[in-house]
């Protein structure tokens, strides 16, 4: 090596303090500084650039680990994530297998299932084929750091190679949230494992056939995929023609001898298991859940809590008879109410995700009194991260309110008291009125109950290192029967002698014991309110049973788990959570807005100490060649403006969709404009039996309908009441006659042989109507008094 570079003992030094929070251009004079110290005389100091690409050094190593690893493992589960940071896209991927421990003890274990970042990377949106397109690119990286390295040759030495079909042939399951796209991804994963299993079926048995066979087999397909099979012959039969036509016959091969095999050979080949994180099953079952408290409301007839409105819908609303009652109605319609609001709200004035807004440091300093008064135990916890919408948090700040009611009350009190004017904000008085609030309070108690009962065994049990997804299927069976049992007898949850063994679904102590004695004492203070309490918990309840099972179908009779071998129990590995992806995007988050570095320099540190890269780098990078192999790529990555790339690719992709918008509004106006001069086209008809003689749709021949007339007063009158109206409402004749009759009664109104029209519309129905303008001028109209 050169005898100017640093050591690689130097270079780990740096990357453990950059990695420690250091500035790169303060990384020469610290490691000057510990020299001194050590008494080890440094002769340079280490410039910011010689950081930043030794931190390119350490994504070179991480991606030659991945490889030496993935060509060893035998079953992979993919994982991935995205998000937002700044209207970029960004994409977390990881992947879980059994990987070497590199321990230097002979008593450990060598080998051990392991989540290994891959990266986190830009992305140009989040759909699902951009995130699928993204493996491809990223798996392209690892290969081509690792194919030309020395490790590669040492590892082909040893029997192992690793190829770019590798990753999707040996994926077998696909593991992040219940997402759409995330869904989608791993079903395109599937595909593409199962045309690589069927191309290697297919090559096999093309290496059984004979030559003569084979060459045959090749020009039929040949012929089948060429533009002009007749004029097909050996000069016209390109390379890249011929490869089209091998791949096609080894697919074609490899289906027929596919569909030949037992079915569970089938199976367990074609495996493919699609998991969802188990945080966000209890995050959407408990959705599911508040939603089904608050209809029973509704059900039973009795009054809902406060209404919560923001202050523009509240000054609406506070119009009454003198607003718009349109405007009303949807103030009303958009304003939430309850238990979920209210820890929304508190969750924004003392936990809001931008730090500087909000009481948050008062309010830790005064609930850490309250605490301890209380307990008599030391805490600085803040109030639930409700305002990032963490697992669980809603739950938890339900029992944070409950547990301190009054505390919180007296807080507002004291904060309405130290303003230079005196009062609340109105999000404030929002939060303070529904503390005061019993029926909202019941929802709380709900919310705590459900929290003890379900979420905190189920999050201590999933959240256990080394639990394996696929060794869940009981423990959700679980959940079930215990829900079940919940609703038959609330009393295990609401009365102060149930013991907790019988109530939590792990069959231990509540995990908030302070809570749960909260919420018997205010039952007990205001007995008048256990009957409401006792419905809304088993509306809540009966909310998250149907969404239970439906978030826990990959555990079902004949899912792809339930059919797993015993060998493929022993030999899959599959995280309980989507900790992983949803960590490090957060990370990055942070990263991002505390340091301002790239995120490929955020990735690369991320991953190397995430997955022991410095041990891998310690036993198998361990020669001189590798040391300038990497070297050399990191200068080669540092020169290659990937970064530049990516934010011109960027700017091209906006304008692209930029222009695909223009074009869609354009055709919608268009579109428009033809569907007006297409309305205005049709002549109005008025009179009650020529409308009942008419079909309700236009016949082959064409000619007037029932639904073109109700597409006029629907479409270019604005009939207020059609407009609301759904289609599916008034798709039979007499409804759609009806309603025809109804909007042509709310602006003309026939008496005898008169035409009538209210005052208030005649100008918009002079403009609606052309045939009014003639009847207007024979003296067919009389005005209308609304006397």
């Amino acid at each position: 090596m050169n005898r100017h570079a640093y050591t690689t003992q130097y270079r780990s030094l740096a990357l453990a303090f950059t990695h420690a929070g250091c500035a790169q251009s303060r990384i020469g004079g610290l490691l000057t500084r510990v020299g001194k110290v050590l008494g080890v005389k440094v002769k340079r100091s280490m410039s910011c650039r010689t950081v930043g690409r030794m931190i390119t050094e350490g994504g070179i190593k991480v991606r030659l680990q991945l490889a030496h690893e993935l060509a060893r493992a035998k079953a992979l589960c993919l994982s991935s994530d995205g998000t937002s940071n700044r209207n970029i896209k960004y994409e977390a991927r990881h992947i879980t297998y059994t990987a070497p421990t590199y321990s230097t003890d002979p008593n450990a274990a060598q080998e051990a299932v392991a989540t290994r970042l891959v990266e986190v990377d830009h992305a140009l949106d989040h759909t699902a084929q951009s995130q699928f397109d993204g493996w491809d690119i990223t798996n392209a990286k690892i290969i081509d750091v690792y194919l030309n390295s020395p490790l590669a040759r040492r590892d082909a030495l040893e029997g192992f190679s690793y190829a770019a079909d590798d990753l999707f042939r040996k994926t077998v399951a696909y593991n992040s949230d219940h997402a759409a796209d995330v869904v989608s991804v791993a079903h395109k994963t599937k595909d593409r494992k199962l045309a690589l299993i069927e191309g290697d079926l297919g090559r096999a048995k093309l290496q059984k056939m004979s030559e003569a066979e084979a060459e045959k087999a090749l020009w039929d397909v040949a012929r089948e995929i060429c533009d002009d099979p007749d004029g097909l012959d050996d000069s016209s039969l390109t390379p890249e023609l011929r490869a089209e036509a091998m791949q096609a016959l080894a697919r074609h091969l490899g289906t027929t001898a596919l569909e030949a095999l037992p079915k569970e050979q089938q199976q367990v080949l074609c495996r493919m298991i699609v998991a969802g994180c188990c945080k966000h099953k209890d995050h959407n079952c408990t959705k599911f859940g508040v939603a089904s408290m608050q209809a029973v409301y509704k059900i039973l007839g009795v009054t809902p809590p406060v209404l919560l409105a923001n202050k523009d819908n509240a000054a609406t609303i506070a119009l009454g008879d003198e607003g718009d009652s349109a405007a009303i109605e949807r103030a009303l319609k958009v304003s939430q109410r309850g238990g979920h609001k209210v820890v929304s709200l508190y969750g924004d004035i003392f936990r809001h995700k931008d730090d500087k807004r909000g009481h948050q440091d008062l309010h830790r300093y005064y609930m850490s009194k309250v605490k301890f008064d209380a307990t008599g135990e030391h805490s600085t916890v803040k109030f639930p991260d409700t305002s990032n919408n963490r697992y669980n948090t809603h739950l938890a700040g339900a029992a944070e309110l409950l547990t301190y009611l009054t505390a919180y009350i007296q807080f507002f009190t004291l904060i309405r008291d130290t303003k230079q004017t005196a009062g609340l904000n109105h999000m404030e008085e929002n939060a303070l009125m529904g503390l005061q609030d019993e029926v909202t309070i019941c929802e709380l108690v709900v919310m705590t109950v459900y929290k003890n009962a379900v979420p905190d065994p189920y999050f201590k049990i999933v959240g256990r290192a080394g639990v394996n997804h696929i060794d869940l299927g009981p423990l959700h069976t679980q959940i079930i029967d215990h829900i079940e049992k919940l609703i038959s007898n609330t009393d295990l949850l609401l009365h102060p002698s149930s013991p907790s063994e019988d109530t939590t679904l792990d069959g231990e102590l509540f995990a908030d014991q302070f809570a749960m004695d909260s919420v018997h004492y205010w039952l007990s203070t205001h007995p008048h309110r256990l009957p409401l309490v006792e419905k809304l918990l088993i509306g809540f309840l009966e909310g998250t049973l149907p969404a239970w099972r439906r978030f826990s179908k990959e555990f079902h009779a004949g899912s792809a788990i339930d059919t797993l071998t015993p060998a493929e129990n022993l030999l899959i590995s599959i995280p309980a959570t989507n900790d992983a992806n949803e960590s490090i995007l957060g990370g990055w988050r942070v990263y991002s807005r505390i340091r301002g570095g790239t995120v490929k320099h955020f990735s690369t540190q991320a991953a190397y100490h995430r997955n022991n890269t410095e041990a891998f780098a310690d036993a198998k990078l361990t020669t001189e060649e590798d040391a300038l192999y990497v070297m050399r790529l990191a200068r080669a990555e540092d020169a290659s403006g990937a970064m530049r790339k990516f934010r011109d690719d960027l700017l091209a992709f906006k304008a692209r969709v930029a222009e695909e918008t223009r074009a869609k509004e354009a055709e919608k106006k268009a579109e428009a404009a033809a569907a007006l001069l297409k309305l205005q086209s049709i002549v109005v008809i008025a009179d009650v039996e020529q409308l009942k003689a008419l079909p309700v749709k236009k016949g082959p021949k064409g000619g007037a309908n029932l639904r073109e007339q109700l597409d006029v007063r629907r479409e270019l009158w604005k009939d207020e009441v059609l407009v609301k109206t759904k289609l599916k409402d008034v798709s039979k004749k007499a409804d759609m006659l009806a309603a025809i009759l109804a909007a042509d009664a709310r602006y003309v109104f026939c008496l005898g042989s008169q035409l009538i029209v209210d005052v208030q519309h005649l100008s918009s129905v002079r403009q609606r109507l052309p045939f009014l303008e003639m009847l207007i001028s024979i003296d067919y109209i009389v005005t209308y008094s609304q006397n």
